[in-house]
């Protein structure tokens, strides 16, 4: 359900509802997001990306991860359109992105850049959120309803005449992510969303960004080595190394696979390797680990955690 801040945007006097911005339908099982056998190398023969496939689903949530050097970076360019695979196919809302239409992939994926200054681009915050839209040649009104609604349910209304360099890192993230909304892309990718931000601003991020996925049925693609925001995000993780997807399954399966992710060179979340590392101690094998510490406090879970 909508937290009860969101559902009081949702419900203000004051915020439009003349359009929505829940994700544009396609056909019934077709994958919002679609790779083949992906590879790509740079010009000193490392193969960044090395037959990559996987499917992200309508409605889906699945996080990436990786660490520095996985090839994660490269694999948005291509999912993107900003760079063209050496071999393989890449399918948005089951069309197709190759060389003579990549430049129209922003209507099918939307992409939250890890650094919101490399995205915000116009004079200010109204111009920046409708500027996908009037590229796409809709009626002044309806860019203005859309640009409207995203801006309020980014908390960032308020915003909408503030010059994009006044603005702070977490305001920077949620007018980006706006000006995603009011294009209703089949799927967000958020490269590394909570980036350079406070806690309270990534509280707010996640908070829209999970309202987005559930109530409003958008696919996410969340790209992070920050193990403890998954089990907030995603249902479903990948993982890359060294340009491959070693491991693709649910988040609990995967997240409490200490030695695949420690293999992997990422950290699991902490209460997830505290409760395996106390059950090696003890000498025993861990029956079930928590994501989160909300989890390791449920009842009837204690036993089972080695807890007296």
């Amino acid at each position: 359900m909508p937290s009860q801040r969101i559902l009081e945007i949702l419900k203000s006097d004051s915020c439009p509802q003349a359009c929505d911005i829940s994700p544009l339908p396609i056909p019934p099982g077709v994958p919002a997001l679609e790779c083949l056998d992906l590879r790509f190398s740079y010009h000193d023969g490392v193969e960044a990306v090395a037959g990559v496939g996987f499917q992200v689903k309508a409605g889906e949530a699945v996080a990436l991860c990786g660490p520095n050097g996985s090839g994660k970076t490269t694999l948005l360019k291509l999912l993107t359109g900003l760079l063209q695979p050496q071999s393989g196919t890449i399918r948005l809302a089951g069309r197709e992105l190759k060389g003579d239409n990549a430049g129209q992939a922003f209507r099918s994926v939307g992409l939250l850049f890890q650094d919101s200054q490399d995205q915000l681009f116009c004079n200010n915050v109204l111009e920046d959120v409708s500027f996908g839209l009037k590229n796409l040649g809709l009626e002044s009104s309806e860019v203005q309803a859309r640009a409207s609604l995203a801006l309020h349910l980014a908390e960032a209304e308020h915003l909408k005449g503030r010059p994009i360099h006044h603005l702070s890192g977490g305001e920077m993230k949620r007018v980006a992510l706006a000006g995603l909304i009011d294009m209703r892309t089949t799927v967000i990718i958020l490269d590394e969303p909570t980036a350079g931000l406070d806690p309270a601003a990534t509280g707010h991020l996640m908070e829209l960004v999970q309202h987005l996925h559930r109530d409003h049925g958008y696919a996410l693609l969340v790209v992070t080595h920050e193990m403890d925001l998954v089990p907030r995000l995603a249902d479903r993780v990948l993982v890359m190394r060294e340009g491959r997807v070693v491991a693709d399954g649910p988040s609990r399966q995967v997240l409490t696979d200490v030695p695949l992710l420690e293999g992997a060179r990422l950290k699991p979340p902490e209460i997830t390797k505290y409760f395996f590392q106390k059950a090696l101690q003890e000498g025993r094998r861990p029956e079930w680990l928590p994501l989160s510490v909300e989890e390791a406090l449920l009842p009837g879970k204690a036993g089972r955690n080695g807890h007296p």
